[in-house]
């Protein structure tokens, strides 16, 4: 590499390492702009997201950048994108890193940096809106080339005026999250370039929306949406694919039909997918068709703004909090996952532990005591810890009953029959009965040599338990996990839950994944990442 273009990518990367860290000076002020397309307040950290992992690609390198640096960190950028923004983030910083790293004027390069990567972002969303990051990026490749300056000024005002565009930030009294977000990437790498140019670090948009407690900041959670559509979608669901250009377009329609926000981008036969859907199984199902799919990820995007008002009123101190809840639940969840989960379902406090690690009475029992509510459903989602659990009920003054589920698929049935609003006996009958309907079973690794009924394994092979017993064993993880699933499933069955244990490898789940979906072509299967310790898979099938 010659040394002025030597200079200009070492420049480039400052200014990637500088993005990154305006992104973490500021990343909790953009989630709370996050009102579109829902208001799940997390643009910032997806963005954020997005920018580290080309950031650990970058430092990966080393001091030596060859001419091909840049694609080995725009990928790592894009396959570690996350959210809607974070991967048309992806495909902006895609163009600028390749564009600024080029030959040529520096006012030359910006503008085309700019403008592939207002087409690139453009062309990856399927219904791409005004009002949003794409309005902000589009401003800055409309600007005259000769000026960095002046394709900065456009971009701002550009941002300023997205309420206009947006009803939905009208109401909200915000500018869009992502431009936001995209104004602070640009200006760190200008500033790493040498530019100068006024208000540099400078962001009043974000002035008010520093601090969660903020008593003048708007509730977010209650702005409503203008489309219809949006709001009616509950899943986001996203994974990485390698397929042929055909194919991911064959993908892209099928995913028209069942969803909105909508944006598949990527190079090279590697691809982010993203969509916002309630029809998780078919969108999952569609890229397996389309070619190799890993990196899945499901998040409830209703019980995730759900859980955003609760992180923001959980920051009352305990002593102004209201018993105003007619009946509150506490579970025990094993794995930060699951403990995520559990709170987008509705569960006011989580209490960590499980196999290996049960909770103690007074865990338990201080964990009733803060629940916003003197009718308290306890979860121990654990048949180890149902005596501690039990033991609780005395020793409280509040109303504690107690639902038997024996793990945390049985506890996840069980919150999808809660209702806050019920009372606790007509919770305790509706959420048993629910947990009773998963037939559930889980797969682990053997810590001696046994038998079972279809032959022995060793220490250290992958055995899969249901409610039965020991149903498979093997060195396969997929071929237990797929044996494990077929017991579990019977006529009347619909979804398959397959929850992730920590360690295991995104392509391996991938495959698992895919394979139980082709076993199983008729029914649903949701992939979520619950992070427990000592069980790589969970399955339930109800």
């Amino acid at each position: 590499m010659e040394s002025g273009q030597f200079r200009r990518s070492n420049q480039v990367a400052a200014g990637l390492r500088a993005a990154r860290a305006g992104l973490q000076r500021h990343y909790a002020a953009i989630d709370r702009l996050n009102v579109f397309p829902v208001p799940d307040g997390d643009t910032g950290s997806n963005m954020l997201a997005t920018v580290t992992a080309g950031v650990k690609a970058l430092d990966e390198l080393g001091d030596e950048l060859d001419t091909d640096w840049y694609r080995v960190v725009a990928k790592a950028s894009l396959l570690g994108a996350r959210g809607n923004s974070g991967v048309i983030l992806s495909q902006i910083l895609q163009a600028m890193l390749r564009t600024l790293s080029g030959d040529g004027p520096l006012t030359e390069v910006w503008h085309a940096g700019l403008v592939e990567g207002s087409d690139a972002a453009t062309s990856a969303v399927l219904n791409p809106k005004a009002g949003t990051i794409l309005s902000v990026i589009a401003a800055g490749a409309d600007s005259p080339m000769g000026s960095i300056g002046e394709s900065l000024v456009r971009m701002r005002e550009a941002l300023v005026r997205t309420p206009e565009q947006l009803e939905v930030l009208r109401r909200a009294g915000v500018v869009d999250s992502g431009g936001a977000g995209l104004i602070i990437v640009v200006e760190e790498f200008a500033d790493a370039l040498g530019v100068e140019f006024a208000d540099a670090r400078v962001y009043p948009w974000l002035e008010h929306a520093g601090d969660l407690t903020d008593p003048v900041l708007p509730d977010l959670s209650s702005v409503e949406l203008d489309s219809a559509g949006d709001a009616e979608m509950r899943f986001e669901v996203m994974f990485s694919l390698e397929s042929a250009n055909q194919q991911v377009e064959a993908m892209k329609t099928v995913w028209s039909g069942i969803g909105d926000s909508i944006v598949v981008v990527g190079a090279e036969g590697v691809y982010r997918c993203h969509i916002h859907t309630n029809e998780i199984g078919p969108a999952i199902e569609a890229g397996i068709q389309a070619g190799r799919v890993s990196d899945i990820s499901v998040t409830d995007l209703i019980h995730q703004v759900d859980e955003l008002t609760w992180v923001r009123e959980g920051l009352e101190s305990p002593a102004s909090a209201q018993l105003d809840q007619r009946t509150a639940v506490v579970a025990v969840a094993a794995g930060a996952g699951v403990a995520r989960l559990f709170k987008s379902f509705g569960v006011q406090s989580v209490v960590m532990g499980g196999q290996g690690r049960n909770p103690s009475i007074k865990e338990l029992l201080d964990a009733v005591q803060s629940a916003n509510s003197n009718s308290v459903l306890l979860l121990p989602n654990n048949s180890n810890i149902q005596a501690a659990a039990q033991s609780v009920v005395s020793l409280v003054d509040k109303e504690v009953s107690i639902i038997p589920t024996v793990n945390v698929l049985e506890g996840f049935a069980a919150l999808m029959a809660f209702d806050p609003e019920s009372d606790s006996t007509v919770n305790l009958d509706r959420m048993t009965q629910a947990a009773r309907q998963v037939a559930w079973g889980e797969v682990t690794n053997a810590v001696r040599a046994g038998t079972y009924e279809r032959g022995t394994f060793s220490v250290g092979s992958f055995i899969a338990l249901s409610a039965d017993g020991i149903v498979a064993a093997g060195d396969d993880l997929g071929k237990v996990v797929l044996a494990l699933v077929s017991s579990l499933v019977h006529e009347g069955s619909e979804i398959i839950t397959l929850l992730i244990g920590e360690g295991v490898d995104p392509q391996v789940t991938s495959t698992i994944a895919r394979s139980v979906q082709e076993a199983h072509s008729g029914l649903t299967v949701e992939v979520l990442h619950g992070d427990q310790p000592l069980y790589p898979f969970l399955v339930g099938v109800e």
